[in-house]
């Protein structure tokens, strides 16, 4: 029974390790940045400067790690729109 059991932890550790395509906090922060100045909302030239943790936590679970380097990389608004990152999911009926 152990070996199960240490097996089934073992398989679950590497699954969680390898197939992880989440962003970090401080990615999805610094991509949320990025857009905000890209569409002319600054935090900082607002003064607004408190992050917005429920769009931080929205992207982390939301978001691929590829779409949110996409979005911190982005110079323009076509190059945001590109990433994919601000896109929403259809609503249901």
């Amino acid at each position: 029974m152990k070996r199960f059991l240490l097996s089934v932890a073992a398989v679950a550790g590497l699954t969680a390790i390898g197939g992880c395509d989440k962003p970090t906090g401080e990615d999805c922060r610094a991509a949320i940045s990025n857009m905000e100045k890209l569409l002319g909302n600054d935090p900082a030239a607002s003064g607004r400067t408190s992050e917005n943790e429920g769009e931080v936590r929205r992207c982390k679970g939301g978001s691929s790690r590829e779409a949110v380097a996409c979005a911190k990389r982005a110079t323009t608004t076509a190059e945001l729109k590109a990433c994919d990152f601000m896109s929403t999911k259809p609503k249901k009926d």
